[in-house]
Parts: structure tokens; C-alpha cells; sequence
């Protein structure tokens, strides 16, 4: 695996191993020779903007970071975010994920509440989103607070806190921190090293029932813009990606962290907005050092990119196809994010699991296939390959390379599959950008990664417009359904239980 974000799943490793060790230690240097707060070993970057969400009255907040070391990789494996500024969160408060259900109990992050559609109840009505750290003793149990709590989402409930028990659930929970790309669930779990999750939010944060159109996106990078190995295949070629599960029970990896985080649920402001971070180090013998990064931004909550639409996507009955985009004003760059569900798998079509299609093991039947179109000007026409999909070829890594179709059409299927089948579902979507974040996120799959990309547009903020989300089921040969609140979605295992 080569993008530099994984590196936050090692990097916690040594430091923990390294805590333990005393001077004479081979295996790693004691952890007092690193200062992960240092400026000459880490940066972190911050910066706000508008979030014009579906074209709907409320803006939201778009939040990007990085926080590197200077060779470009994550500065730390875990780290708790706190994110303060000149807002009002109005979302409503949801129990943690692992309390909403008895069935979620074993939910390896048991304080994090995004998962679950909102915030936590002490952060509601506040100016603060902020993590729960690591230094909580493990086996503490999530609590809510002292009561009374507000009407909890249908079939769940709030947990009170037991006497001398701190409130300790929080939007992003321990699971969540800053990373080479921002916020996301990329914390290390300290027996094992790894990290919780290796996908990123989805996207916008709560999927709020503010919104008419509640249908969230993982911000995947795909082919042909993210192609970290050279082989017109992204992730899904086999050659470089490691393939599983992560502990979140969501595959790993899919595409190139895009590094989007748009918060929804909340009314932002005119003013100052500051990213604290805080890492815990455990030095010899066994004390525990809390050291603090901030950052603060400004922003002008009158500066609002316009509405951006979906593409549709027009097949060229070999796998590919094309699309025309229009950039309103202020728009420097977006994504086109084409994901393909294969046949019956998208939202609007039932969302059926993981259904086969022409692409073999490492297509829709394992996980929904994500494409990126980087656009920088509009174009009458712009061109989705016909052969960049998942590798057909299940041994021999990059020596053994053999592109399926992009989007399947319901020849490819029939062929494939050996029955009559229907061509793949797909949704369409587009982010705008006025800030550079293509390079940004594309500097982490290349061999020199800058330590702090730009982030900021000719404004001094970052700002960002979210189209609503299309689906054109049968290889795009239907009518195209936007997509709303209440069709099922298969965007992520935490999310069956979405209000």
C-alpha cells in the first residue's frame, strides 16, 4: 500500500512500543526522544470554509487538516481532535453506536456517536465537537451524561452516567483523529496497533434530518484520478492494496482517502475557529504526558459557492461512457465521484449486498467499485475509460494485470455471470471546490509528499458545494432517481441502522 495515510496505523506502533523501553532498548528509541508536538517533527494545517450541501437553505462547515511529519506521512497513530468555533450545533443528539442497539455492543469504538447520525448530548447546542481520549481506562463504560436527555432516536435510549462517571461519549469517540488528510477514524486500537477503521467518514458527517437529501458518500478517490500503483485500476488491481476487513467490519482499501469532511447539523458563523489536538505519550515508566497542537482559522460565513448538479453519465456500451459538467462561479475544481453497485446494488434499486457483475472477486460482489474524475474547467464532454475496473486476475499482484469493465453493462454481466442480468447501478455525484485539494490528496500517493500542501483558496478559507446524488440503475439506462432520505443505502456496515 503506498498512500501515506496507512502509515498512521504503523506509526502508533512504534510509539507505543517505545514507550516501554528504556535506554538500552534495540527494538525502538524510549519515547522521550520524539516529540510528536514539535514543530521539527510535525506541522498541522487547518482551515474552514462554507458548505453549501444540496443547494438547501442551511450551509454547513468544511473542515480540512493535515498533520504530517516532514516526510509527508501522518504525524501520529493516535491523537484526539477538538473542533471549536463560531457555531451552533443543532443536529439532535443521538446514544453512542455500540448503545443504540444490543446487538452493536461489541462495537470495537464503544463512545463514538457519529456513526449513529448525530452528536453526543453534551455537545448539542454548544460551539464544540471534540474526540474521547485514549487515556480513558480501558473497559469504562460509555455513558451520556447525568439526565434528563432529550427523546433519543426510535428504539434507542441514552445512558446515564453512574456516580463519579464523567460523560464521555463524543461525536468522534477514541477512533477518531487528524491525520495526513484530516479528520477520520484512522486512531490505533493500543492492544493491536492497527487502526480502528481505514475508511474514511462518510460524507456529510450526520446525515442530518436537516437534510431533504440524507444520502452520504465515502470520499473515496478511484481511477482515473487516484491510481497509486500506475496501473489504471486504483486500489482494486491487487498489486499493492492490502485486501480485508477492517474492525469496523468495512473492506480496506477502496480508493485514496480524499480528505473531505463536511459538517452538517450544525449553524457555522463569521469568525475565529480553532483545531486542537492532543497526544498522549506514555514515557518510562508508565507516566502519561499530554501535549497539545493548535491551529486557528478564519471564516466568512457570507462566501457560499453556488449550487453544483450531477453529471449524468452516458454509456458507451463497452464499459464506459461519458458526462458533461458545468462549474459555476467561484468553483476551481471538483470531483466527479462515479460509484458503481453493481446490479441491483444501488440505493434506488434495492440495494442489494454485494451482487456479482463482470468485474470478478474484487468488484461489486466484494465491495462498491469507486471512480474519480478530477475537473478543472468545464467540458462538452468528459470521458469515463472503458477498462479501468477491478482486476480480474486474482494471483500474481502487479505482474499479473487484467482490467475488467468499468461499468458493466448487461452483455458484460450476462456474459460474465452466465445468466441474464442487468447492467450495474450507478450514482453520480459532484463536489466543487475554491481551494486546491486534488493536490493536497494526491501528494499522498507519491514518492515525495509535501509536508503542508495548500489548503486555502484565493479567499484565505476553503470552501465546498455538494450536488445532490443520482442514480441511474441498469448501466445507466433508466431514468436517473435522486437519491433521498429513507432508500436504503450500502455505503457502510455501521450505518444499518441509519434514522
Amino acid at each position: 500500500m503506498t498512500t501515506k495515510f496507512v502509515l498512521a496505523a504503523v506509526a502508533v506502533a512504534s510509539l507505543l512500543s517505545a514507550a516501554g523501553c528504556g535506554g538500552a532498548a534495540t527494538s525502538a528509541p524510549p519515547v522521550t526522544t520524539v516529540n510528536p508536538s514539535s514543530p521539527s517533527y510535525s506541522s498541522l494545517q487547518f482551515a474552514v470554509g462554507t458548505a453549501n450541501i444540496y443547494g438547501e437553505t442551511q450551509i454547513g462547515l468544511n473542515v480540512v487538516s493535515t498533520f504530517r511529519q516532514n516526510s509527508g506521512a501522518s504525524a501520529t497513530g493516535v491523537n484526539t481532535p477538538t473542533l471549536k468555533g463560531v457555531f451552533r450545533v443543532t443536529a439532535a443528539a443521538v446514544p453512542s453506536y455500540a448503545e443504540s442497539s444490543p446487538s452493536n455492543s461489541g462495537f470495537p469504538d464503544p463512545y463514538v456517536t457519529l456513526f449513529n447520525g448525530g452528536p453526543s448530548v453534551r455537545e448539542v447546542g454548544g460551539n464544540t465537537l471534540f474526540g474521547t481520549p485514549q487515556t480513558v481506562a480501558a473497559g469504562t463504560p460509555s455513558c451520556d451524561g447525568p439526565g434528563p436527555f432529550p427523546a433519543p432516536p426510535p428504539g434507542q435510549s441514552f445512558v446515564t452516567c453512574p456516580s463519579g462517571l464523567a460523560a464521555n461519549t463524543s461525536t468522534f469517540g477514541q477512533s477518531g483523529g487528524v491525520f495526513a488528510m484530516g479528520l477520520a477514524p484512522y486512531n490505533a486500537v493500543a492492544e493491536t496497533g492497527q487502526a480502528y477503521s481505514y475508511q474514511p467518514y462518510p460524507q456529510p458527517l450526520f446525515g442530518s434530518a436537516d437534510l431533504t437529501s440524507s444520502y452520504q458518500f465515502i470520499p473515496w478517490g478511484g481511477p482515473p484520478a487516484f491510481d497509486p500503483d500506475h496501473t489504471g485500476m486504483g486500489e482494486r488491481d491487487g498489486a499493492g492494496a492490502i485486501n480485508g476487513i477492517d474492525s469496523f467490519g468495512d473492506p480496506y482499501f477502496l480508493g485514496v482517502g480524499e480528505g473531505v469532511t463536511v459538517v452538517d447539523g450544525i449553524i457555522p458563523s463569521s469568525g475565529s475557529y480553532t483545531l486542537n489536538v492532543a497526544i498522549a505519550t506514555i514515557g518510562n515508566g508508565g507516566a502519561i504526558t499530554t501535549s497539545n497542537v493548535s491551529k486557528t482559522a478564519s471564516l466568512n460565513a457570507g462566501t457560499i459557492l453556488p449550487t453544483i448538479t450531477a453529471p449524468l453519465f452516458t454509456p458507451d456500451g463497452k464499459g464506459g461512457g461519458t458526462f458533461s459538467v458545468t462549474l459555476p462561479g467561484g468553483v476551481t475544481e471538483a470531483y466527479v465521484q462515479i460509484v458503481d453497485y453493481g446490479p441491483g446494488g444501488g440505493p434506488n434499486d434495492g440495494a442489494a449486498p454485494t451482487p456479482a457483475n463482470c468485474q470478478g472477486a474484487r468488484g461489486t460482489s466484494f465491495a462498491p467499485v469507486y471512480y474519480t474524475i478530477h475537473v478543472t474547467s468545464a467540458s462538452t464532454a468528459y470521458a469515463l475509460p472503458d477498462t479501468i475496473g477491478p482486476n480480474l486476475a486474482t494471483s500474481g499482484g502487479a505482474t499479473n494485470l487484467e482490467p475488467s469493465p468499468s461499468i458493466c453493462t448487461a452483455a458484460q454481466n450476462t456474459s460474465k455471470i452466465g445468466s441474464a442480468t442487468n447492467g450495474d447501478d450507478v450514482v453520480m455525484q459532484m463536489v466543487g471546490f475554491d481551494y486546491p485539494i486534488y493536490q493536497a490528496a494526491l501528494g499522498l500517493t507519491q514518492s515525495s509528499t509535501p509536508e503542508n500542501p495548500t489548503i486555502t483558496g484565493a479567499s484565505g478559507q476553503a470552501d465546498v458545494t455538494i450536488s445532490r446524488a443520482v442514480e441511474q440503475d441498469d448501466g445507466a439506462t433508466a431514468a436517473p432517481v435522486t437519491l433521498r432520505r429513507g432508500l436504503p443505502q450500502r455505503v457502510h456496515a455501521y450505518h444499518r441502522i441509519r434514522r
